[in-house]
């Protein structure tokens, strides 16, 4: 073979560019732009399925209600397509890598088909106690799992403390539901109950004020500002919301039925979740759309910000399982690491090439 025929032969290999070798070398960056894609649609599943159609009940005609509904459910299935993509893809990524310890790995392995099978029949009607409890159980030790690799490494380990404190979160609120279940009828267990309810809220908002803090001590002056404002409208939202009244217009009983019904009335800090819930969302949005970060921890944190440390509803736990395997897979990959460590930005149109 001669020299110019060897070059002729090595040209469309050399077509490609060194980004795109590196992004199809590794998962974490070769896959952020779905993460993205998962996390904004997750934000609004979420602002739909939870605030906006409980609050709409009571206050609008069935017609629109039932208009939402479809609207919710169409993103809904969005959501848990996409976010099963991710895991089915995810866990193929971590089957090929060596460098995650066998713990996490049994941890994982062992959690996600838990989550997928509880998601499965979710879809066509609502979970037995006995299939929330497995659901909520098999996410806890996904989320200890990634976390767990997660905080090994310097560009995940704020996404893994997250994760950490969330599962700590979610077994705090299964304790209470426990309690609850097995004495529903003692003062004390009620008490204990309601204990462990609120801590479990405490440690989710922990959660959040430690994305507040990653988001804050930023380079960039617009990511401390974008996580300012997040929490800025949270507030106000709930503060609007707590003004309500039978006068009041529309539009502000339904935010204060939506941001009020995953406390409960029983709720012991139902003004504080509720804040908690609003900044869930506008934080997980802040994270999704930081610029310079790299993608997959970002949108990562976005989806574990949704899980809430609540797993007792399947695309919650779904996305902390999937926030939790990408984790991992960031934290292991070197690349990534170096992006991150850098600070390079990832462009929309080279992270779907």
């Amino acid at each position: 073979m001669t020299d110019r025929t060897r070059t002729t032969h090595e040209q469309p290999a050399s077509s490609r560019s060194p980004e795109s070798y590196e992004r199809l070398a590794s998962p974490a960056l070769r896959t952020a732009w779905l993460l993205r894609t998962a996390a904004l649609v997750g934000i609004a599943s979420t602002v739909l399925g939870a605030v906006v159609v409980p609050g709409l009940h009571g206050f609008a005609s069935d017609a629109a209600i039932t208009r939402w509904e479809h609207v919710s459910a169409a993103f809904a299935y969005a959501m848990g397509l996409l976010l099963a993509g991710l895991l089915l893809t995810g866990a193929f990524d971590l089957s090929r890598t060596r460098n995650v310890g066998i713990l996490p790995r049994a941890l994982l392995f062992f959690g996600a088909p838990g989550v997928l099978a509880m998601l499965v029949p979710a879809f066509a009607k609502s979970l037995s106690p006995i299939g929330s409890l497995v659901l909520v159980v098999a996410t806890v030790i996904v989320g200890i799992g990634g976390g767990s690799v997660g905080v090994r490494a310097p560009h995940t380990r704020v996404l893994g403390l997250v994760q950490l404190v969330l599962a700590f979160a979610a077994a705090l609120r299964l304790v209470a539901w426990i309690v609850g279940a097995l004495a529903p009828e003692s003062l004390r267990a009620y008490t204990v109950s309601r204990t462990f309810g609120g801590a479990g809220v405490l440690a989710e908002g922990a959660a959040q004020m430690l994305v507040v803090a990653w988001l804050s001590t930023r380079r960039r002056m617009e990511i401390s500002i974008a996580a300012a404002v997040a929490l800025a409208c949270a507030f106000a939202l709930v503060w609007i919301a707590g003004r309500a009244d039978p006068s009041s217009p529309s539009w502000q009983l339904v935010l204060r039925a939506g941001l009020s019904a995953p406390s409960g009335a029983g709720s012991p800090l139902g003004a504080i979740e509720a804040f908690f819930v609003a900044a869930a969302v506008l934080l997980a949005l802040a994270c999704a759309l930081t610029p310079y970060q790299l993608t997959t921890v970002t949108c990562a944190m976005a989806l574990a910000l949704l899980g809430r440390g609540a797993f007792d509803v399947p695309l919650r736990a779904l996305a902390a399982t999937v926030a939790a395997l990408w984790t991992t897979l960031a934290a292991v990959d070197e690349r990534a690491m170096w992006k991150a460590l850098v600070g390079t930005p990832q462009k929309p149109e080279e992270t779907k090439k």
